[in-house]
């Protein structure tokens, strides 16, 4: 059993570890973790206690994961810990978005290895400037570069577009998704298709009459009422009875909990979509549906985004034209 352990107001973890000689068996050990003793670096602490822990019930440890090779430099892993607590422990960052967005591609680094500005630039290179992983790594390890005082490389920026995410599923393809989903996940995908909610404002959204939805303060953007798209889909879809999702996780009431929970759920169904696809549809079809009668600000509104935001994620839906139409209206000349 691992466990953190202090000691002379620093942090190490505690743990019987396979022998660093290569000898058989298990050995008490210590791992330092090169962090004072807070109750913020307990938090950072606490997540390469659950690693170390993983690592042990996989038969995946390594003395190399967690040994520094670097003499004077700070190690990637030291780095990753920085930059964890500025993201998630101090940040807006949730625990699912780290794991499932950011850890995947920053494990590929060697840990104990220096993080300089070389490292940096070669864990660029698996990915092209084109894509969505270089765009995600490049922002991830900027930020990392500023936390730890090591020049960020002179590597390309990224080229990748929002205009990408718009491959969206039909709503044929919804409606097969939804109703092919067991209870209670099935209520919480309808109501993302419908509204266009993220995964974290569902459980604190009400429907109210016209069967429109309010969106609770709180959340990311605050408080909004939400018109459904399509209509029909509140009586299909059954979205008047609510369900709640189990909550058998010590983490159950945390905002990323539900996101957690969706993307477990959608990979049991093996869909090739993203839970976000289905608030991207809804982005879409408010376009389609909408035309030149909707508005940049009405639009925006209801997703709870910014205006530049929201022509920035759908611009490839909203044609120039819809928009000219719209202040024509607006300004008494159409």
């Amino acid at each position: 059993m691992a466990s953190i352990n202090t000691q002379r107001g620093r942090l190490y973890l505690l743990a019987k570890l396979p022998r660093r000689d290569g000898a058989p068996g298990l050995q008490q050990s210590r791992i330092a973790l090169k962090l004072d003793d807070t109750p913020i670096n307990r938090r950072t602490a606490l997540k390469q206690l659950q690693t170390l822990e993983r690592q042990l019930s996989t038969g995946t440890f390594e003395w190399g994961y967690w040994l520094d090779q670097a003499s004077g430099a700070i190690t990637w892993r030291e780095a990753i810990a920085k930059l964890y607590r500025a993201r998630v422990v101090l940040g807006r960052t949730g625990e699912s978005t780290w794991q499932v967005n950011y850890l995947g591609r920053l494990r590929q680094v060697p840990q104990g290895g220096a993080c300089t500005t070389a490292s940096m630039a070669k864990a660029l290179e698996r990915y092209d400037r084109s894509t969505c992983s270089y765009k995600e790594l490049f922002y991830l390890l900027r930020h990392l570069s500023r936390l730890v005082a090591v020049p960020f490389p002179e590597v390309p920026l990224p080229t990748y577009s929002q205009a990408e995410l718009v491959a969206v599923p039909s709503d044929a393809e919804i409606i097969e998704w939804v109703e092919g989903a067991p209870d209670p996940v099935r209520w919480y995908w309808a109501m993302m298709a419908t509204y266009g909610l993220r995964p974290h404002e569902i459980e604190g959204a009400v429907l109210i009459e016209q069967d429109y939805c309010q969106v609770a303060d709180g959340t990311k953007t605050g408080f909004r009422t939400v018109v459904p798209l399509p209509r029909e889909w509140v009586e299909r879809f059954g979205l008047r009875d609510r369900r709640l999702r189990p909550r058998l996780e010590g983490s159950a009431d945390r905002p990323e909990a539900v996101s957690k929970w969706l993307n477990k759920e959608l990979r049991r169904q093996e869909l090739p979509w993203r839970p976000y696809s289905l608030r991207h549809a809804y982005g879409g079809r408010l376009w389609r549906e909408g035309g030149s009668r909707l508005d940049i600000y009405t639009a925006s509104r209801l997703m709870g985004h910014s205006p530049l935001q929201h022509s920035k994620t759908y611009r490839a839906h909203i044609q120039p034209s819809q928009i000219a139409e719209a202040a024509e209206r607006a300004l008494g000349g159409g």
